[in-house]
């Protein structure tokens, strides 16, 4: 199922928020997707369980450098639960897009201190690259939702306010959220974990954007009501994962 999404999205540039190794990434990428992917990379982060963060791109985006922060720390200890690599990625256009690959520490916990830091981290790696002139995107699972709409998670505020370069893909016109907010489980507001965060400079790039749940069951027993799914599934324990992909499409 979790294929089954992938094709489905039929994304150029894939972050893959939760992978055991780059090897068994390969061979998923041989074995159910048929080598779409031209190129698959995850670098090994902080986890002890050795579940990591990665990228797959097709055949002309090359993955032309990559920049670890595994190792970033900061008074109060190391920042990154995984890792926040840096990709590289040229775009058959010739553009080149900076992409920030992220899971922030769960709620399990609380945490919320853990996503202040890797939050404020993130912010200032952003900062950096965009005082270049790069482009950048933002990405993947940050483990915390806003209370309202027009509201942002409270521990994520460092990627949000005071003058933020990033622009949440959320807050687009042509991104349809699939008559629910959320990326998790019910997919209600709270539950709207996974993020898509771009660069002002491209923002005139945006074509489009959305939520795919199609793969999505969540923890409930009967078949959700609220998004259409595959009729492979029949219960939750055959679903894609419990997250929701989300996609943007830019014309770069």
């Amino acid at each position: 199922m979790t294929a089954k999404v992938i094709e489905d999205v039929d994304a150029y540039i894939i972050g893959i928020v939760e992978a055991e190794d780059r090897p068994s990434l390969v061979r998923f990428n041989t074995d159910m997707l048929d080598k779409q992917y031209a190129h698959v990379m995850l670098i090994d982060g902080n986890d002890l369980r050795g579940i990591d963060v990665g990228l797959m791109t097709k055949d002309n985006f090359e993955i032309e450098s990559i920049c670890s922060n595994v190792d970033t720390v900061d008074s109060v200890g190391t920042i990154f639960s995984r890792d926040c690599p840096q990709y590289q990625v040229k775009t058959p256009n010739g553009a080149i897009i900076h992409i920030l690959v992220n899971r922030f520490k769960s709620q399990s916990g609380g945490g919320g201190d853990k996503r202040q830091r890797q939050s404020a981290q993130v912010r200032e790696i952003v900062k950096n690259l965009v005082s270049e002139g790069k482009h950048v995107v933002v990405l993947g699972d940050l483990n915390e939702g806003p209370a309202t709409e027009r509201a942002h998670a409270t521990n994520l505020a460092n990627l949000f306010n005071n003058g933020s370069p990033l622009v949440d893909c959320y807050q687009q016109l042509n991104f349809d959220q699939g008559g629910r907010p959320g990326t998790y489980d019910s997919c209600g507001l709270r539950n709207r974990l996974d993020y898509l965060l771009i660069f002002q400079s491209l923002v005139p790039h945006f074509d489009s954007g959305g939520i795919h749940r199609e793969g999505l069951w969540g923890k409930r027993i009967t078949r959700p009501t609220n998004w259409t799914t595959h009729p492979e599934m029949t219960k939750s324990e055959e679903q894609a994962s419990d997250h929701a992909a989300v996609r943007i499409k830019l014309n770069i």
